[in-house]
Formats: structure tokens, C-alpha cells, sequence
């Protein structure tokens, strides 16, 4: 299940797999609560779940941080007032990973949020949305005591910080349970300061496991209906033993308050990520620079495999570790380093772990091949990709005699003398040119975008708009449910499976 953005919201503030070890604190199994009614429980916990107040830097401070940044080249976010004043900005386009500052209330420099205990020398952990901008950390006791805070470390794409306080005597830090453990239907509760409040206590079931969203696209989640609400975030997810099985992220609603719908951090995966940020400050992760999507259900056999199974690569750019590895548009990779790409989440999980070499297993054709491929940085690759980004390029003719036509919403012209210039194509090669396109038209849901070059579909050359009409009308009579369409953008070769029923105007044909 994949959570919309416009849907999702942080509680506060919104924000695969690492397989990597907590940070001493041993793993416990979901077990009954016996003989201990929920009450006593919390007692037992109550003193270990803490609220954050966070000074957030000023308005103007977020500005000229990011204004610095763009000067030296780095990646920046600046507010929508502030891009309107740089003319020539190209940065504008909305970034799903951008960290959201609340630009809309430029005078609140205070936020609050949830935190518990995880060892005795005084570990906190939180959600990063809640330590975003912050410069001054207070951490406030239930018995109103105040202390004094340093961050330890935060990673954006998780959604978790650390910070750290000089560890009261009186204090028991909370003990991590198995979220792997926890079954749908477990009875759960959760601790937090919602809305400002006092401590409040809150209980529901598990309502799904391993869910992913749109944004904390590095974290596997556990849904439940437990009242989970804005000042919420950074609590815990609670078995009934008292064990920690989830850090709350994030909520589903269009009403801005709970609706059933909350989304915590399993806790095996949340353990990893916070060993990292304790010994390191931040999360390196590996980067192989390609965009691909899953093999789903009935795309195999057009891709000549025996079974659906991996990721196909969709986007390979010649300048990206996996290209130079040998990797190509249209390879499907079905394993990193012996280890079989199950699904989504678990491909990105693997991809980013990865340490120095992986040995990268894809099939292509008719067969399996390996290639060694040496990862970048992450971030450092994010970095060059967006300052390389250049404008889209409108290829096609204006002559309206050109062979063009609409199919889909969209102009379709036969390959031309500027084409080729522009894409530096030999002379004579065949292809159509996405020449315009139309909002929310069929063509635009399916994927392309003004200035594309279609060369083929199911390995069928594309020389006029009505090649690719015969096509989609076969794969539709045929009740095919892809097609494999393959096509240059930027000049970069690329490949997409398409579902026919989306491209199709069913009631066109």
C-alpha cells in the first residue's frame, strides 16, 4: 500500500530495509500482558517518555542558510516568496524529498514534540521533522523538570533524530520490543504530549504491517488506529508488555486530527538507523543512479522471463555508477549480492546499504548476467543530478504538415531534420517526437512528456502516429495489460512499462 502525499501529514510535521544493528538493547517477543492491567504498565514507562521543545532558527536565519548553500553550489530550499525574486531560478519544480519548513508561519520559532529514553546515558529518540531548524533542544520530565539537550544526529529520509541530556538517576529508559513479532490485531498503545497537552495515553490494534508512504520511503511502517495526533510525533508505539515496537511518524487525514490512520516506524529498522546517527551523526547511503519500478504481475512474460520478479531498470544515464557498471535500460535486476530483490522497498534497502563493491544480477534478453558495480554517495550524487537538470526539449516541427497527430492527448510527429540535430541522432533514424501534451490527458497519467522520443513498443519500430495507435489497439483487442515502450528523453535512453488501460482512451477506440 502506497499513502498519497497530498494525504499524508507529519504529526507536526510530515516527513529499504537496513538490517543493521541496535545499539545494545536487546530484541524482546510480543508477549501477553498477564496479570498487569494497562495501568500499572504505564506507570512503569511513564517517566521515560519525555516532551520536546524545539527554538526553531528565525525566518531569515533558514533563508540566508539556504541562500548560501545555493551560492556554493549545494543543494538549497528556498521558501516560494523567495524563488519568485530569483527570475532565472530553474529550482522551482515541487521536490517530494524537500524538507518541509514551515514557511506559511514565518514567526513561530517554537515547536514540540514527543521523545523516550533508550539508555541509561541519557539517548533520546525523535522524529527529525521535530529537530528540523531547531538551535535550542528542552526536554521536559512529567514532573515539569527541565533539561537541556544536544542533538546527536537526524536523518531526513527516515525521519528520526537523537538527542541526548545529562541522565537523571530516577529515570528508566523504555526497552525496545519485535515489531517483526507483533501480528495484525495485537492489542497496541501509544504515549505522547498531543496538541500540547499533558502525557496522554491512547490504545488500538495493528491494523497493517510494512506499509510504505510516499515520503519516509526508507522505513518500513506499522499502521494502527490508535489516537495518534500532531505533538505526537517521536513517541512511542507500545506492545502491551510496555516494549517499544514503533517510533510515531506520521498520520493519514483530511481533517488534520486523528483519523484512525497512524503510521509508526517498526522498531527493528528505527534500532539501525539510530546505532548509525550515535556513531556517525548522519546516514550514509549508497547511490547506484537509476530509476526503475517493479515487475509486476504479467509484465515477465513480456520481458521473456519465466516468472515476475525484480526491478525493471527504466532509466540508466551514462554518467551514473550503474551504466558504467555494464547496467542498461530495459535490464531487470533480480539480485544484489546474492540477495533476491523482493519487492520494492527491499531493492532501495539493499541498493543503500550497500558497502564498497555489489555484485548486481540482472536479465536481460534471454538470460542472467552480473555485473560489478561500484556505488556513489547519495547525497553527493542527489547534488550533481539536480545541477545538471536542464529544460526540456521541444523537438518537433510547427509546420502543421509535418505527419503529425493526437493520439492520447498528445501531438505525435514523425522523427525530422530537427530531431535528429537536437538529438544528435544519425540522419534517417525513425522515431516520434512528443511534440505537446495535454494536462491530465491520457498520455500525460501514463508518463510522457513533451519533447520524448518514442523509438519503440513491444520491440516494434516507430515510424508514424499510427504505428503506435496499431499497437495500443492490438494490446487492447489482445487484452494485454503492458506494453514496453522504449524512448529517449534528454537524450538519454530510457524504458517504461505502461499499463494499457491508463494509456488507453477507451472511448476512442
Amino acid at each position: 500500500m502506497r499513502v498519497s502525499i497530498s494525504r499524508l501529514i507529519a504529526i507536526g510535521m510530515v516527513s529499504g530495509l537496513l538490517a543493521l544493528p541496535g545499539i545494545g538493547m536487546p530484541s524482546v517477543s510480543f508477549a501477553a500482558t498477564g496479570d498487569l492491567a494497562l495501568s500499572d504498565i504505564y506507570k512503569g514507562i511513564t517517566m521515560g517518555v519525555v516532551r520536546i521543545n524545539v527554538v526553531k532558527k528565525s525566518y531569515n536565519e533558514i533563508v540566508a542558510e539556504e541562500r548560501e548553500k545555493k551560492e556554493n553550489g549545494e543543494d538549497f530550499w528556498l521558501p516560494p516568496d523567495e524563488r519568485r525574486k530569483d527570475d532565472n531560478d530553474d529550482e522551482e519544480k515541487e521536490d517530494p524529498n524537500e524538507p518541509e519548513h514551515d514557511w506559511e508561519k514565518k514567526r513561530r520559532n517554537k515547536a514540540t514534540g514527543t521523545g523516550f529514553f533508550i539508555s541509561h546515558d541519557g539517548l533520546i529518540v525523535t522524529n527529525e521533522h521535530v529537530v528540523r531548524d531547531g538551535v535550542r533542544f528542552i526536554v521536559i520530565l512529567t514532573d515539569d523538570r527541565r533539561l537541556p539537550a544536544t542533538l546527536v544526529g537526524k536523518d531526513f529520509l527516515t525521519d528520526l533524530a537523537v538527542l541526548r541530556v545529562d541522565m537523571p538517576d530516577d529515570i528508566e529508559p523504555l526497552k525496545w520490543g519485535s515489531s517483526h513479532a507483533a501480528a495484525v490485531g495485537d492489542p497496541v498503545f501509544a504515549v505522547g504530549y498531543p496538541y500540547g497537552f499533558d502525557q496522554s495515553l491512547t490504545t488500538g490494534v495493528i491494523s497493517g504491517k510494512q506499509r510504505e508512504l510516499t515520503k519516509g520511503q526508507y522505513n518500513p511502517y506499522i499502521q494502527t488506529d490508535t489516537a495518534v495526533n500532531k505533538g505526537n510525533s517521536g513517541g512511542p508505539l507500545l506492545s502491551m508488555d510496555g516494549k517499544v515496537i514503533g517510533v510515531n511518524s506520521a498520520l493519514y487525514t483530511r481533517s488534520g486530527g486523528n483519523e484512525g490512520l497512524a503510521f509508526s516506524i517498526q522498531s527493528e529498522h528505527a534500532q539501525g538507523i539510530i546505532s548509525l546517527l550515535v556513531a556517525d551523526g548522519e546516514i550514509k547511503r549508497s547511490w547506484f543512479g537509476i530509476a526503475y519500478s517493479e515487475v509486476k504481475k504479467g509484465m515477465g512474460k513480456l520481458l521473456g522471463m519465466e516468472r515476475d520478479e525484480g526491478m525493471l531498470v527504466s532509466r540508466a544515464p551514462d554518467d551514473e555508477p550503474a551504466y558504467k557498471a555494464g547496467i542498461r535500460a530495459g535490464d531487470v535486476i533480480v539480485a544484489v549480492n546474492g540477495e533476491t530483490v523482493q519487492s520494492r522497498m527491499n531493492f532501495r534497502m539493499q541498493a543503500a546499504m550497500v558497502k564498497g563493491e555489489a555484485t548486481v544480477t540482472v536479465w536481460r534478453n534471454d538470460g542472467y548476467r552480473s555485473f560489478t558495480l561500484i556505488p556513489d554517495d547519495m547525497d553527493e550524487a542527489k547534488s550533481r543530478r539536480r545541477a545538471q537538470e536542464r529544460e526540456k526539449m521541444g523537438l518537433g516541427s510547427k509546420d502543421k504538415d509535418d505527419g503529425r497527430k493526437e493520439v492520447m492527448g498528445m501531438d505525435l510527429v514523425p522523427a525530422n531534420e530537427k530531431a535528429w540535430k537536437k538529438l544528435e541522432l544519425p540522419v534517417g533514424t525513425t522515431g516520434l517526437v512528443v511534440d505537446r501534451m495535454e494536462t491530465m490527458s491520457q498520455a500525460s497519467r501514463a508518463g510522457f512528456s513533451k519533447g520524448d522520443f518514442i523509438t519503440q513498443v513491444n520491440d516494434v519500430a516507430m515510424k508514424t502516429p499510427e504505428d503506435f495507435e496499431t499497437i495500443m489497439q492490438r494490446a487492447l483487442d489482445e487484452d494485454q495489460q503492458y506494453v514496453l515502450v522504449r524512448y529517449l528523453r534528454k537524450g538519454e535512453d530510457r524504458v517504461r512499462m505502461m499499463d494499457v488501460l491508463e494509456m488507453v482512451d477507451l472511448e476512442a477506440y
